[in-house]
Protein backbone atom coordinates (compact mmCIF):
# COMPACT_ATOMS: atom_id res chain seq x y z
CA UNK A 1 0.00 0.00 0.00
CA UNK A 2 1.13 3.31 -0.80
CA UNK A 3 1.54 6.32 1.66
CA UNK A 4 -0.96 8.07 -0.53
CA UNK A 5 -3.81 5.57 0.58
CA UNK A 6 -5.74 5.67 3.11
CA UNK A 7 -5.56 2.57 5.52
CA UNK A 8 -8.77 0.95 7.38
CA UNK A 9 -8.63 -1.32 9.90
CA UNK A 10 -11.43 -3.52 11.63
CA UNK A 11 -11.43 -3.65 15.51
CA UNK A 12 -12.30 -7.15 15.93
CA UNK A 13 -10.12 -9.53 17.65
CA UNK A 14 -10.54 -13.07 15.50
CA UNK A 15 -7.52 -14.68 17.29
CA UNK A 16 -10.04 -15.54 20.07
CA UNK A 17 -13.21 -17.17 20.20
CA UNK A 18 -14.92 -14.44 21.95
CA UNK A 19 -13.80 -12.24 18.42
CA UNK A 20 -14.93 -14.92 16.47
CA UNK A 21 -18.65 -14.89 17.97
CA UNK A 22 -18.71 -10.84 17.76
CA UNK A 23 -17.70 -11.12 14.20
CA UNK A 24 -20.63 -13.77 13.30
CA UNK A 25 -23.33 -11.30 15.11
CA UNK A 26 -21.98 -7.95 13.56
CA UNK A 27 -22.16 -9.90 9.82
CA UNK A 28 -18.22 -9.43 9.07
CA UNK A 29 -17.60 -10.94 6.17
CA UNK A 30 -20.99 -10.49 4.14
CA UNK A 31 -20.38 -6.55 5.53
CA UNK A 32 -17.50 -7.40 2.69
CA UNK A 33 -15.28 -4.95 4.68
CA UNK A 34 -12.77 -7.87 4.80
CA UNK A 35 -11.12 -10.70 2.23
CA UNK A 36 -8.39 -12.36 4.68
CA UNK A 37 -8.64 -13.71 8.04
CA UNK A 38 -6.17 -14.97 10.42
CA UNK A 39 -7.40 -17.20 13.21
CA UNK A 40 -6.17 -20.15 15.40
CA UNK A 41 -9.55 -21.46 16.03
CA UNK A 42 -10.60 -22.81 12.54
CA UNK A 43 -13.60 -24.66 13.38
CA UNK A 44 -15.04 -21.41 15.21
CA UNK A 45 -14.17 -19.25 12.16
CA UNK A 46 -16.33 -21.54 9.64
CA UNK A 47 -19.33 -20.29 11.54
CA UNK A 48 -18.78 -17.04 10.36
CA UNK A 49 -19.34 -17.46 6.58
CA UNK A 50 -22.60 -18.84 4.66
CA UNK A 51 -23.50 -20.24 1.41
CA UNK A 52 -23.10 -16.66 -0.28
CA UNK A 53 -19.81 -16.18 1.44
CA UNK A 54 -17.95 -19.18 1.50
CA UNK A 55 -14.19 -19.13 3.50
CA UNK A 56 -11.02 -20.83 1.97
CA UNK A 57 -7.95 -22.02 4.13
CA UNK A 58 -4.18 -21.66 2.67
CA UNK A 59 -1.53 -22.46 4.49
CA UNK A 60 2.42 -23.09 4.41
CA UNK A 61 3.54 -26.51 5.91
CA UNK A 62 6.66 -27.35 7.76
CA UNK A 63 8.25 -30.48 8.55
CA UNK A 64 6.73 -31.02 12.24
CA UNK A 65 10.21 -31.84 13.59
CA UNK A 66 11.67 -28.76 11.92
CA UNK A 67 8.68 -26.69 12.94
CA UNK A 68 9.12 -28.03 16.64
CA UNK A 69 12.56 -27.20 16.96
CA UNK A 70 11.93 -23.87 15.33
CA UNK A 71 9.16 -23.35 17.88
CA UNK A 72 11.09 -24.61 21.37
CA UNK A 73 14.05 -22.53 20.07
CA UNK A 74 11.70 -19.34 19.98
CA UNK A 75 9.39 -19.63 23.07
CA UNK A 76 12.85 -20.27 25.28
CA UNK A 77 14.31 -17.05 24.03
CA UNK A 78 11.02 -14.93 24.07
CA UNK A 79 9.65 -16.79 27.48
CA UNK A 80 12.75 -16.68 28.95
CA UNK A 81 13.74 -12.32 27.67
CA UNK A 82 10.05 -11.27 29.14
CA UNK A 83 10.19 -13.51 32.02
CA UNK A 84 13.48 -14.83 33.23
CA UNK A 85 12.19 -17.95 34.30
CA UNK A 86 13.99 -21.18 34.16
CA UNK A 87 13.06 -21.92 30.54
CA UNK A 88 16.65 -20.86 29.59
CA UNK A 89 18.18 -23.72 31.13
CA UNK A 90 16.14 -26.57 29.66
CA UNK A 91 17.65 -28.55 26.69
CA UNK A 92 15.02 -29.68 24.08
CA UNK A 93 15.67 -33.14 25.16
CA UNK A 94 14.43 -32.12 28.75
CA UNK A 95 11.92 -29.93 27.07
CA UNK A 96 9.92 -33.05 25.36
CA UNK A 97 10.81 -35.53 27.30
CA UNK A 98 8.71 -33.26 30.30
CA UNK A 99 5.26 -33.57 27.74
CA UNK A 100 5.92 -29.77 27.13
CA UNK A 101 6.94 -29.68 23.48
CA UNK A 102 4.38 -29.74 20.31
CA UNK A 103 1.80 -33.10 20.27
CA UNK A 104 0.59 -33.51 16.90
CA UNK A 105 -0.60 -29.88 16.98
CA UNK A 106 -1.99 -29.28 13.21
CA UNK A 107 -3.83 -32.18 13.47
CA UNK A 108 -5.60 -30.84 16.64
CA UNK A 109 -5.55 -27.50 15.57
CA UNK A 110 -7.50 -28.48 12.50
CA UNK A 111 -9.66 -30.82 14.15
CA UNK A 112 -10.30 -29.00 17.61
CA UNK A 113 -9.34 -31.82 19.60
CA UNK A 114 -7.63 -30.60 22.59
CA UNK A 115 -7.99 -32.35 25.46
CA UNK A 116 -7.95 -36.40 24.69
CA UNK A 117 -5.90 -38.42 22.79
CA UNK A 118 -6.01 -38.06 19.17
CA UNK A 119 -7.09 -41.20 17.42
CA UNK A 120 -6.68 -42.44 13.33
CA UNK A 121 -10.45 -41.12 12.67
CA UNK A 122 -8.73 -37.36 13.57
CA UNK A 123 -5.98 -37.51 10.84
CA UNK A 124 -8.77 -38.48 8.17
CA UNK A 125 -10.35 -35.79 9.64
CA UNK A 126 -7.54 -33.05 9.15
CA UNK A 127 -6.79 -34.71 5.63
CA UNK A 128 -10.35 -34.46 4.42
CA UNK A 129 -10.25 -30.37 5.26
CA UNK A 130 -7.05 -30.26 3.50
CA UNK A 131 -8.41 -31.43 0.80
CA UNK A 132 -11.70 -30.04 0.31
CA UNK A 133 -11.14 -26.50 2.01
CA UNK A 134 -6.84 -25.94 1.78
CA UNK A 135 -5.05 -24.15 -0.83
CA UNK A 136 -1.45 -25.98 0.29
CA UNK A 137 1.77 -24.17 0.27
CA UNK A 138 5.29 -25.92 1.38
CA UNK A 139 7.68 -23.77 3.40
CA UNK A 140 10.86 -25.71 1.34
CA UNK A 141 8.29 -24.04 -2.15
CA UNK A 142 8.30 -20.77 -1.27
CA UNK A 143 8.18 -18.77 -4.31
CA UNK A 144 5.83 -21.34 -5.67
CA UNK A 145 3.57 -21.32 -2.56
CA UNK A 146 3.40 -17.76 -2.91
CA UNK A 147 2.42 -17.48 -6.30
CA UNK A 148 -0.38 -19.71 -5.97
CA UNK A 149 -1.83 -17.98 -3.13
CA UNK A 150 -1.68 -14.69 -5.37
CA UNK A 151 -3.16 -16.34 -8.13
CA UNK A 152 -6.06 -18.05 -5.93
CA UNK A 153 -6.70 -14.80 -4.02
CA UNK A 154 -6.29 -12.66 -6.83
CA UNK A 155 -4.19 -10.26 -4.50
CA UNK A 156 -3.19 -7.63 -6.55
CA UNK A 157 -0.48 -4.93 -6.14
CA UNK A 158 1.00 -2.82 -8.32
CA UNK A 159 5.23 -4.26 -10.12
CA UNK A 160 7.13 -2.73 -7.86
CA UNK A 161 5.83 -2.82 -4.22
CA UNK A 162 4.90 -6.44 -5.30
CA UNK A 163 8.62 -6.87 -6.27
CA UNK A 164 9.81 -5.99 -2.87
CA UNK A 165 7.13 -7.94 -0.98
CA UNK A 166 8.37 -10.80 -2.85
CA UNK A 167 11.78 -10.08 -1.81
CA UNK A 168 10.92 -9.17 1.61
CA UNK A 169 9.04 -12.89 2.03
CA UNK A 170 11.37 -14.74 -0.29
CA UNK A 171 15.16 -13.41 0.75
CA UNK A 172 15.26 -11.14 3.48
CA UNK A 173 15.75 -12.22 7.32
CA UNK A 174 12.97 -12.95 8.95
CA UNK A 175 11.93 -10.96 12.02
CA UNK A 176 11.20 -13.76 14.73
CA UNK A 177 14.08 -15.81 13.27
CA UNK A 178 15.95 -17.75 15.82
CA UNK A 179 19.40 -18.97 15.01
CA UNK A 180 19.42 -22.93 16.76
CA UNK A 181 21.53 -26.09 16.27
CA UNK A 182 20.39 -28.21 13.46
CA UNK A 183 18.43 -31.45 15.03
CA UNK A 184 19.44 -34.28 12.74
CA UNK A 185 17.12 -36.97 11.58
CA UNK A 186 17.25 -40.16 13.25
CA UNK A 187 19.19 -38.40 16.25
CA UNK A 188 17.23 -39.32 19.53
CA UNK A 189 16.19 -35.59 19.61
CA UNK A 190 14.62 -36.26 15.98
CA UNK A 191 12.91 -39.52 17.31
CA UNK A 192 11.86 -37.99 20.53
CA UNK A 193 9.88 -35.05 18.77
CA UNK A 194 8.79 -37.30 16.29
CA UNK A 195 7.35 -39.77 18.55
CA UNK A 196 5.49 -36.87 19.97
CA UNK A 197 4.16 -35.70 16.46
CA UNK A 198 3.56 -38.73 14.42
CA UNK A 199 -0.01 -38.08 12.93
CA UNK A 200 1.74 -34.62 12.02
CA UNK A 201 4.03 -35.86 9.91
CA UNK A 202 1.65 -38.42 8.34
CA UNK A 203 -0.15 -35.52 7.45
CA UNK A 204 2.95 -33.65 6.34
CA UNK A 205 3.30 -36.19 3.82
CA UNK A 206 -0.49 -35.75 2.66
CA UNK A 207 0.33 -32.26 2.55
CA UNK A 208 3.20 -32.81 0.07
CA UNK A 209 1.22 -35.11 -2.53
CA UNK A 210 -1.98 -32.75 -2.22
CA UNK A 211 0.82 -29.64 -3.10
CA UNK A 212 1.97 -31.60 -5.78
CA UNK A 213 -2.05 -32.58 -6.82
CA UNK A 214 -2.92 -28.70 -6.85
CA UNK A 215 -0.27 -27.94 -9.30
CA UNK A 216 -2.97 -28.54 -12.24
CA UNK A 217 -5.09 -25.96 -10.33
CA UNK A 218 -2.47 -23.20 -11.72
CA UNK A 219 -1.59 -24.10 -15.16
Amino acid sequence: MSPTQTAKYVNIDVYQPEGLKKAQELGLVSSGLVNILSTRYVLEASNIFTLDHRGRLFTLFRHPVDRAVSTFHYVQDTVWRRNHNDLADITIEEYFKSGSGENNWVTRFLTGTTNRALEPADLDVAKEILRRKCVVGLLEEKAESLSRFERMFQWRVNSVDQDQCHEKILQWAWPLKHSHEHVSEGSEVWNLILKQNEYDLQLYEFAKALFKYQKQMFP
